[in-house]
């Protein structure tokens, strides 16, 4: 609907600036080329140019909160061992492991 609104309207605003076709030799006066077809065209280019732009939706930014994981232990540790929960070197991670003592 909007592509044929617009070309209606350019083709009104084309259709008016060439019927006032006024310039040269006019009743002994001499008149300059007109430019009354500056604005319609303006105005036409800004029509068109805004109904074929694509639409872009601004999505909201995607938040992600760390959170604290809890770490169950598969089963009871053996009597001298119990669970710990340590920072893992190789991959920078926090992983359960038993421990003696």
């Amino acid at each position: 609907m909007k592509k044929i609104l617009t070309g209606l309207i350019l083709s009104i605003m084309a259709l008016s600036a060439n019927a006032q076709h006024h310039h040269g030799y006019h009743g002994g006066h001499y008149r300059g080329p007109s430019w009354g077809w500056v604005a319609p065209a303006l105005i036409g280019g800004a029509l068109v140019y805004s109904a074929t732009r694509p639409v872009v939706v601004q999505q909201p930014p995607i938040v992600i909160t760390p959170q604290q994981t809890q770490y169950v232990a598969p089963y009871a540790p053996p009597p001298g061992f119990h669970w710990e929960t340590l920072l893992d070197a190789n991959c920078n991670c926090y992983r359960l492991v038993l421990v003696q003592g």
